[in-house]
């Protein structure tokens, strides 16, 4: 309320808003992106006493069809002053969505040219609402400039957990059921901001660290998997990309490669919860859904410096490891067309497990060192069509950070 209270009332100089949690400073996409169901107050979780009932058909994976977000909510108190704080002992708060949706906000108020008129600061180890000593002279710097005028001050502040600093941040969140913590440090903040300014609102790769695995299909030829030359349509998505009809069966299956030298080593997929690949499908007179294929867990043996794509690189012989039908009830999908689709592999069931659940790798390799790329394609096996292989997806091996600092880039399961 004190977000909403200091986007809409003009009269309102300075905003400081006090470990917001869902629907202050997290973003709604973020928080369901990362971290685990039921966790966090994410839409799913959210008291409807807050928020409109009809907030509420954006739940689940349909959270991506929201037409806004809170940095959005946050950078209409631009051009006024605003200083937002999280507190990562308290994991319900979302504060790696905190962070994100901070840093796309601070991205907004430099462009307008008044970057330090926006701060964020997040802290832990420290009950939920009070603050330590040095979270006092931020506050104070901006009181003083926006309250009382003083412009010699500094409030270009932005504050998050790093192991570098000296200062006790509260680094590291801990998980309660011993899921590993952020890596701020790390943690792809931009990977939702990077196409600002450019009219192609689509996501990057590699979101997150540590195994985590997030990519995307999108400009696609479709392709008919007899036809060597591959390419039915050069038109990718749209009317002219892979046409899904009621009751089609849909196919996904992804390949790796562990590039360069290296030993012999294996390969896991964790799957579960956490894993699948989603498909969104955009039907005649305006209507569309989302299609979930689940993906199993899976271990495949790669020999010594083999350099082909597992677990099969030649179109005669493609491997799916998921399928699921497209529904066919009393309102079925006409005209239906795929416009785009997600590999996401963000770890291994925990007690809150979730699509975004942070309880380890979606991805474990023996062999670390050496990049493993990923890349994976979607086929209508009813028509026989499909959509080509995405761009390989480099898996990043940065450092996670277990409750008890063990298990890092852990090559089994925890």
């Amino acid at each position: 309320m004190a977000h909403i209270g200091g986007a809409f009332d003009e009269r309102i100089a300075l905003t400081i808003t006090q470990e917001s949690g869902g629907g202050g400073a997290t973003s709604w996409r973020v928080s369901h992106d990362i971290e685990g169901q039921d966790a966090v107050e994410d839409v799913d979780d959210t008291s409807y006493d807050w928020w409109a009932d009809q907030m509420q058909q954006f739940s689940g994976d349909n959270v991506y069809k929201m037409p806004v977000d809170q940095h959005e909510l946050m950078a209409l108190v631009a051009p006024r002053a605003l200083l937002e704080t999280g507190n990562t002992e308290y994991y319900l708060l979302s504060n790696g969505s905190n962070y994100v949706a901070a840093r796309a906000t601070q991205k907004i108020y430099r462009t307008l040219g008044i970057g330090d008129r926006f701060g964020f600061y997040i802290d832990g180890n420290h009950g939920h609402c009070a603050t330590l000593p040095a979270e006092n002279a931020p506050i104070q710097a901006y009181v003083d400039r926006f309250l009382l005028g003083q412009s010699d001050t500094n409030t270009d502040v932005e504050v998050y957990p790093n192991p570098a600093d000296t200062t006790d941040y509260g680094y590291p969140i801990v998980v309660a059921d011993g899921g590993y913590a952020y890596y701020f440090p790390k943690l792809d903040y931009s990977r939702g901001t990077a196409w600002w300014g450019s009219n192609d609102p689509q996501f990057p790769d590699n979101w997150n660290t540590g195994g985590t695995l997030q990519a995307s299909l999108s400009n696609q030829p479709t392709f008919h998997p007899d036809n060597t030359p591959g390419l039915l349509s050069q038109g990718g998505w749209g009317e002219s990309g892979l046409a899904v009809n009621p009751g089609d069966t849909l196919q996904a299956g992804y390949q790796f490669l562990l590039g360069g030298h290296h030993p012999a080593a294996t390969v896991s997929l964790v799957g579960g919860a956490n894993t699948d690949i989603t498909v969104d499908v955009s039907c005649h007179y305006g209507t569309s859904y989302s299609l979930t294929i689940p993906l199993a867990p899976q271990s495949y043996t790669i020999p010594t410096d083999a350099d082909s794509w597992m677990p099969s690189s030649t179109p005669s012989s493609r491997v799916f490891q998921g399928t699921a039908s497209a529904p066919s009830g009393e309102s079925p999908c006409v005209g239906g067309h795929v416009t785009n689709a997600y590999f996401t592999s963000m770890g291994g069931p925990t007690a809150s497990a979730g699509h975004g659940n942070p309880g380890g790798p979606g991805f474990l390799t023996s062999d670390v060192t050496d990049p493993l790329l990923v890349r994976f394609q979607v086929v209508d096996s009813t028509s026989g069509r499909g959509t080509g292989f995405g761009p390989p997806v480099a898996i990043q091996w940065h450092p996670l950070r277990s409750a008890n600092t063990v298990n890092q880039n852990p090559i089994a399961a925890p």
